[in-house]
């Protein structure tokens, strides 16, 4: 508005004023269409937080009202780290909270206790939990321990790394170590003694910062299943797939068996009948000069191959005092050129090189095979055909340490319903993971067509408005100028235009034309003037 009330523009320069304002105009229009989508895309990436119902679960934490009154720190010298209760540094259920690693570096031991569940015929048993590794994990573990109190006399305060659990379960990283955690300790019911049984196939665990559910379920059937945010990532069999396994060898080596002196072990021995043949040297070297080369002419023995240059000069501002004593560079020696220093013969493999001698091996005929101690009855044999039965189960406890801060841990749940602990997860980790989701970009594996596609399916509603009114912006500058706009030129115009273009190019013509006329006329006079003396000359010849 400025520019046209200071200045008087022609009707094209008004025209392309009013049809830039025009379409910034516009284009500003879309730019809040897509900034309203946006925003009200924001807010589909979370929702207020809402406790998810635990009826019917034999345990459930959440980390909700008074986290402490239900656990306790371990008072051990060694956990010089103290978990907190926080929100999430990005929130997807807006107001949920879990159990936070605050410091790297440190011991961390909790636990809280619940009703005890002990195992049944034809009841399974699940465990499962959130972690969410907000800052990633470089070092460190994140599993927990389920056991029975009575280890600690029922103090939890007393909790620490050698407390006796009955299953340890969860992702572990550091170094060359990157799985999930199955151990069972299992019970010798002739012994007494507890023995620790690792799952031989684990799985690997996620390696981003979003959260993820870790489940474990163990049949009545004795088999199980690893689950990771719900899909089963491993399974196996109590009595099979555990190292060492759960029964024990019905049968085991005798202790008190030797083997004798006079046992043979070896199955080859050297041919007493055979010798070393006259002509094997066994000093002959592998190695020998090639006799064929011989040194090549002017080949210097004596002289150094670097000497002192000789047109080299000691600066003047040298200062031995301060500089030490100058010493000229050295330079290659010119005597060298072929070669300087003790000449030596290329080494070749010596065709008469055999090495050391050996009788040839034959069949060991006092060779009794390879010893054994006999077999006996193992004492502390049993067998076990359901350990998927546990005993006694009581309390949650968290014995880890971290080179990483901000793990989360987040709704524990134990339970003998597997259906009623996957309504728990889709009540609160599935929600969760689908706005996380959200919140996440894609990774660009498809490159920029895929992620365009990927904006293009998320902000349908938006991109359609802005190529809608682009397109309209397009059409009116194009087609639609108004009547005050330039016109273009009549037939009349175009016929007085071509005319006066013919005219002007004849005009041409003819200046091109007396100027080269007048050029032939000069050049005859001078061919004239020459030829005069030429004539003078014959015609006193001739006289």
């Amino acid at each position: 508005r400025a520019c046209l009330a200071n200045f008087s523009l022609s009707k094209m320069a008004m025209l392309r004023v009013r049809s830039t304002a025009t379409f910034c105009g516009l284009v500003s229009a879309a730019v809040l269409v897509n900034t309203a989508f946006a925003e009200e895309e924001a807010a589909n990436t979370t929702l207020e937080y809402a406790a998810p119902e635990v009826q019917g679960l034999h345990w459930a934490e959440t980390f909700d009202g008074d986290v402490w009154s239900r656990w306790s720190h371990s008072k051990q010298e060694k956990y010089t780290g103290k978990f907190t209760v926080e929100k999430r540094k990005l929130e997807a259920l807006v107001g949920d909270v879990g159990l936070v690693v605050p410091e790297e570096a440190k011991h961390y031991g909790i636990s809280s206790t619940f009703a005890p569940i002990v195992g049944k015929k034809e009841v399974p048993f699940v465990v499962q939990y959130e972690v969410k590794l907000q800052d990633g994990l470089s070092c460190g573990g994140a599993y927990m321990k389920l056991f029975d109190s009575h280890g600690v006399d029922g103090k939890l305060e007393e909790f620490k790394d050698d407390t006796r659990f009955v299953i340890m379960f969860g992702p572990d990283r550091c170094g060359a170590t990157d799985k999930v955690h199955f151990i069972l300790q299992h019970r010798s019911p002739k012994t007494g003694v507890w023995q620790e049984k690792h799952f031989k196939d684990t799985p690997s665990a996620p390696k981003d910062n979003l959260s993820h559910l870790y489940g474990l379920i163990i049949n009545p059937d004795n088999s199980f299943e690893i689950h990771i945010d719900g899909e089963k990532k491993a399974s196996g069999n109590l009595m099979s797939s555990m190292e060492p396994p759960i029964n024990p060898l019905k049968d085991i080596d005798d202790p008190a068996d030797k083997k004798p002196e006079d046992w043979v072990d070896e199955a080859k021995m050297d041919d007493p009948t055979s010798s070393k043949p006259d002509v094997w040297d066994e000093d002959a070297p592998m190695m020998i000069p090639d006799a064929k080369v011989s040194k090549p002419e002017g080949w210097v023995d004596d002289a150094p191959k670097k000497l002192a240059d000789p047109s080299a000069k000691k600066p003047e501002d040298w200062d031995d005092d301060e500089d030490g004593e100058w010493e000229a560079p050295m330079v290659d020696n010119p005597a060298c050129k072929i070669g300087c220093g003790t000449w030596e013969a290329p080494r070749i493999s010596n065709p008469e090189y055999k090495g050391k001698w050996h009788a040839p091996k034959i069949d060991n005929p006092e060779y009794k095979g390879v010893w054994k101690p006999k077999q006996i009855p193992n004492p502390d044999y049993f067998f076990d055909e359901s350990p998927a039965i546990l005993p006694t189960i009581d309390s949650v406890g968290i014995d880890i340490w971290t080179m990483s801060k901000g793990i989360m841990f987040d709704n524990i749940v134990v339970s003998d319903d597997i259906a009623k602990a996957k309504a728990f997860a889709d009540a609160s980790f599935r929600l969760r993971k689908g706005l996380e989701e959200k919140q996440t970009p894609k990774s660009g594996k498809g490159g920029m067509f895929e992620t365009a596609k990927d904006f293009a399916t998320r902000n349908m509603i938006a991109v359609i408005v802005t190529t809608l009114i682009l397109v309209a912006t397009t059409v009116w500058c194009c087609f639609f100028r108004g009547d005050d706009g330039p016109r273009g030129p009549t037939e009349d115009e175009k016929r007085a235009t071509r005319q006066k273009k013919r005219q002007e190019q004849e005009k041409a013509k003819d200046a091109k034309d007396k100027k080269d006329e007048g050029s032939e006329k000069k050049d005859d006079e001078a061919e004239e003037s020459k030829q005069e003396p030429k004539e003078e000359e014959e015609e006193e010849e001739e006289e």
